[in-house]
């Protein structure tokens, strides 16, 4: 039996070494001594590297070198080597490996091996630890920056497909510019940059007459060259559209009405301006309008008459207005002349003074002389009426038909532009035919528009609304001023709703609510 001098463990013969400290086996007999000069805790030294051992060990823990029967304070003697000339650790380690290798005083051989894969394990983690540092920030950064974005996505409704239109937009041209004609049109006052600013001053008056044309027909679009006549004074004389891309004469007179009401400062002279103005609902028709006015602009003749025109009354184109824009002309100022005799203002006083005495009153006319002033003017020719032109003969033909009371037309050569309303597309066809019935017609260009378009597009609005307030299941049917609801909902509270919805999505009135209301069950389905 063995044991170890260190923790007094006990091991079989076999074992050479201590499992828990690799400290040299003593035996436990009477054969073990000590030596006389050392107790039992006397230390060894090692003789290579000088350091400590404790009494019975043979393998140095510090350098690795032998403890041989030299070193002080120790009586141990190796055992003999074996026939196979092996010491006892080596046939000790080809016994068995599995023990006497973990215990030779030594670092194991594979232990250098082990703390290598330790330090690179040790690495691994803490690469591994960087890399999810890394991918947390860059997530973190990933998530913030994509909540930022989240407002600007979801700016514009999902539920539409078709973007909803930006509105009604008026203004000038970006390729074609604004033309200032006229003796003064280099003054500040009617310069380019005066012009601009006017229409400018008076944009949003256009902007309204367009909203109204708009609520008539959603797809209204138009660009025209609007004319001008701008007085010394500032007043506007006269007002044309030369031309435009969609034949509507009823815009075309209200955008003349509009611009006839403008005033400008008052300059030297008398000047015309050309105004290219953009109408659209829609920025992308923009461009596409803007090139079909030029190609139409390209076309035009100087000499060819405008589309539409007109002057306001009180203008110079009256009879009054021309008396009197002509009473100061220098022509009548020197009416008195120095030179002429006194006799001359006598002679035409007596001249004109027996007038009223030689004419007889009313009241002495004697009878007889009424009956021959009578036979006398039965005597004479009848004056025949000038014949009418194109315009008041198709505008007779409309008149006189109970159908087309509300259509209206104006004339360019022989061809007929009608507009105003009729009650469905039949009787647009209608008055189509009967204007081309009409003798002197060449050509008709039909702007009218129908009642029932009217309504169906109110219609449309209305369905619009409801679907976006979540009643999908009430329908609406527009007649008129007058709408009729009807489908199913689910609720007191959304009959009610819908009612509200529909009269202010359109200028009607809801005649007839039938709408059932069917509750829903407990779950809200």
């Amino acid at each position: 039996m063995k044991r170890c001098p260190r923790c007094d463990k006990t091991y079989p013969d076999s074992e050479t070494f201590c499992e828990a400290d690799g400290t040299a086996l003593v035996s436990a007999g009477p054969a073990f001594s000590e030596s006389a000069g050392g107790g039992a805790g006397e230390v060894i030294e090692c003789p290579v590297c000088g350091g400590k051992a404790q009494p019975g060990e043979l393998i140095c823990n510090f350098c690795g070198a032998r403890l041989g029967a030299e070193s002080p304070g120790s009586t141990y003697t190796p055992p003999p080597p074996s026939s196979t000339g092996a010491s006892p650790r080596t046939a000790r380690v080809s016994r068995d490996p599995s023990s006497s290798m973990r215990f030779t005083g030594k670092m194991p051989e594979g232990h250098e091996e082990k703390s290598g894969r330790g330090m690179l394990s040790v690495l691994g983690y803490v690469l591994a630890a960087v890399i999810a540092l890394g991918g947390g920030a860059w997530l973190a950064l990933h998530l913030s920056n994509k909540t930022a974005e989240q407002p600007v996505a979801n700016a514009s409704p999902a539920a539409p497909v078709v973007p909803a239109p930006t509105g009604p937009q008026v203004d000038l041209s970006k390729v074609m510019p604004v033309q200032v004609m006229g003796e003064s049109a280099s003054a500040p006052e009617r310069n380019q940059e005066a012009v601009r600013k006017a229409f400018d001053d008076h944009k949003a008056t256009l902007t309204e007459t367009y909203s109204r044309a708009l609520a008539g027909d959603g797809t209204l679009r138009d660009a025209m060259v609007v004319r001008i006549r701008v007085l010394p004074t500032g007043n506007v004389d006269a007002a044309s559209v030369r031309t435009s891309t969609n034949a509507n004469p009823g815009l075309d007179a209200e955008v003349v009405k509009d611009v006839s009401a403008w005033n400008f400062p008052p300059s030297s002279g008398p000047v015309e301006v050309d105004y290219p103005i953009i109408f659209t609902n829609d920025a992308a028709s923009r461009d596409a309008l803007e090139s079909q006015l030029s190609a139409k602009l390209a076309s035009l003749s100087p000499t060819e008459a405008p589309e539409f025109a007109s002057a306001p009354p009180g203008t110079a184109s009256s009879p009054a207005a021309s008396v009197a824009e002509s009473a100061p002309s220098p022509a009548i100022a020197p009416a008195p002349v120095v030179s002429a005799p006194p006799v001359a203002p006598v002679a035409v006083a007596s001249e004109a003074a027996p007038a009223p005495v030689t004419e007889p009153p009313p009241a002495a006319v004697s009878r007889p002389r009424r009956r021959n002033l009578n036979r006398e003017l039965a005597s004479r020719e009848p004056v025949t009426p000038p014949p009418l032109t194109l315009q008041q003969r198709v505008k007779q033909v409309l008149s006189g038909n109970p159908k087309l009371r509300r259509v209206d037309c104006y004339t360019s050569g022989s061809t007929v532009t009608i507009f105003g309303k009729v009650f469905d597309y039949q009787t647009k066809q209608y008055a189509e035919r009967v204007v081309r019935g009409v003798s002197g017609v060449g050509n008709v260009i039909d702007s009218l528009a129908t009642d029932e378009s009217d309504w169906a597009a109110r219609q449309a609005q209305i369905a619009q609304q409801l679907s976006n307030a979540g009643l999908n299941q009430v329908t609406v049917k527009v007649i008129g001023h007058d709408a009729y609801l009807g489908g199913t909902v689910k609720s007191d509270a959304e009959k009610n709703q819908a009612v509200t919805i529909a009269e202010s999505a359109s200028p009607i009135h809801v005649r007839g609510n039938l709408i059932t209301v069917v509750p829903g069950n407990m779950f809200g389905f």
